[in-house]
């Protein structure tokens, strides 16, 4: 008995196992060059979008620089529903709701900041929508609901400004003790956020709030 095959051997054995297992090699040779070549296409049509979304973003910013609400919410919707998937639909919708509550368009506001909050990746982006919606939802003395969105955090770098909002939600209900903790927890990292500080120092400094000293929870 010979150790090794010979090379007539050797070229039985190898069409053997292309018989056995060729048909199989070529579909996944087959599939992984579809495979490659559709994920070049996603890649490249995303790129696609991507870059025409920013095309349009810019030009929302200039239709706002020209305070043509109209134009700005009609460039704001076209973005989001031709490039939902991308960033700039999120940053649309934020432009979008500013324009809908300066309007006093509040409902509408609310529709549009909730479509952030549920369809953007982005963790900041949903945590500005939040704060933005808990901010509209007081305007409108919904206080539950106001409550209910900021429970959730999205990104934690925004917890002063989430804080000064709990602050005011416990104001409007003349809960002054607790909204003057909020008010207070808001200072740690408030300098991040241009103004955040002075403005929590006016706000601690309203009446309601200033006449509270720890002699008097006791």
């Amino acid at each position: 008995m010979e150790e090794y095959y010979n090379a007539d051997d050797q070229a039985q054995a190898v069409k053997a196992w292309l018989r056995k297992y060729g048909f199989s090699i070529v579909i996944g040779l087959a599939l992984g060059i579809a495979l490659f070549y559709a994920v070049q296409f996603f890649m490249t049509k995303r790129v696609i979008a991507s870059e025409k979304a920013a095309d349009a973003y810019v030009t929302l910013l200039n239709s706002t620089a020209t305070a043509n609400n109209p134009q700005t919410t009609a460039i704001a919707a076209d973005i989001v529903k031709k490039y939902p998937k991308t960033p700039y639909a999120s940053m649309a919708q934020l432009f979008a709701a500013q324009i809908a509550v300066n309007a006093a368009q509040y409902d509408k506001a609310d529709t549009q900041l909730q479509w952030v909050i549920d369809h953007s990746k982005v963790n900041s982006f949903r945590q500005i929508a939040r704060i933005r919606l808990a901010r509209v939802l007081l305007q409108q003395q919904k206080i539950g609901e106001a409550e209910r969105v900021l429970k959730k955090v999205d990104d934690k770098t925004y917890i002063p400004l989430i804080e000064t909002i709990k602050g005011d939600i416990y104001f409007t209900q003349k809960q002054y003790e607790e909204a003057k903790n909020a008010y207070k927890s808001a200072f740690n990292g408030a300098s991040q956020f241009s103004g955040l500080a002075s403005m929590l120092q006016m706000k601690l400094s309203a009446p309601e709030l200033a006449q509270i000293t720890p002699e008097a929870r006791n």
